[in-house]
Order: C-alpha cells, then sequence, then structure tokens
C-alpha cells in the first residue's frame, strides 16, 4: 500500500505543475470502494481492468506490478563498499505501469521502468525516480 500511497501523492504534486487532463481518484476512496465489494487485496489480479473500473467509478485503472529481488544483503553491501570502495545495489524492482481504459480495458499506456538500489534505498526514493521519468510520457499531459 505504501508504493500505492506514494504514486497518487506524486501524481496530485505533479498535476498541478503539468496540468494533467484527468483527475485521480483518493487512494482512500479507491481502498474503500474495494473493501467494500468484498475483494480481498490478494485476488485483484484476477479481475479485468474493466471490472474494476466498473467496480471504481472511473473511466480508467492504472496499475502498477513491482517484482523486487535482492542480490546482495545491506550487510554485505556495506562490507564489499568498505574493503574495495564501490557500492553495489543490495535491491533491484522492475516496476510496470498501467493504464486502461474502463469501457473496453484496451490498454491505453505502458510504461516499464528497472531501477537499482543500494544500502539506504527507500520506496520513496524508488518511487520518485520511476514517475519521474514516467511523467515525460505519461498520456494526460497537454500537448504544447
Amino acid at each position: 500500500m505504501d508504493f500505492q500511497e506514494r504514486i497518487y501523492a506524486w501524481l496530485l504534486r505533479r498535476s498541478t505543475d503539468r496540468g494533467y487532463t484527468v483527475r485521480f481518484q483518493d487512494v482512500m476512496q479507491t481502498n474503500s470502494r474495494l473493501r467494500e465489494s468484498g475483494i480481498p487485496y490478494s485476488e485483484l489480479r484476477s479481475y479485468s481492468p474493466q471490472e474494476l473500473a466498473k467496480l471504481l467509478g472511473v473511466d480508467a485503472v492504472l496499475t502498477t506490478s513491482v517484482r523486487t529481488s535482492k542480490p546482495m544483503s545491506d550487510g554485505a553491501a556495506v562490507a564489499v563498499g568498505l574493503l574495495v570502495g564501490a557500492w553495489g545495489a543490495t535491491n533491484q524492482a522492475n516496476i510496470t505501469v498501467n493504464i486502461h481504459e474502463s469501457d473496453e480495458g484496451k490498454l491505453l499506456w505502458k510504461y516499464d521502468y528497472a531501477a537499482a538500489g543500494s544500502v539506504g534505498s527507500s520506496t520513496e526514493g524508488m518511487v520518485n525516480a520511476l514517475m519521474r521519468n514516467a511523467s515525460k510520457k505519461f498520456p494526460y499531459t497537454p500537448k504544447s
């Protein structure tokens, strides 16, 4: 949920700056509607974007998929960094952001991002890096 809230906050902040042509549903409202529907969080992926859009009362659904791996522990990274002066990645994330429209569930936009973090990296840092790059191609930005 932390990832969801951070992406939402990022979009709200940038919406004013960039003049996005859409509004974003509040995370609390989204999660409340999902809870009321009885859909367990663990089963969300088994529902189509169309079904989720109808349930949420929105025109499009933004979904993310985050796959993480941890090739080196923080302790090992610190030891390697101290020994050889090279700080390696201690975690990696492959993130996909999709936007599907509600009527037919067509994929409107897809963005893939790979991030590598080191000792002390945070979810907030990963979201900022992801969204900074994704926003350059975000579809709901007015044409100049």
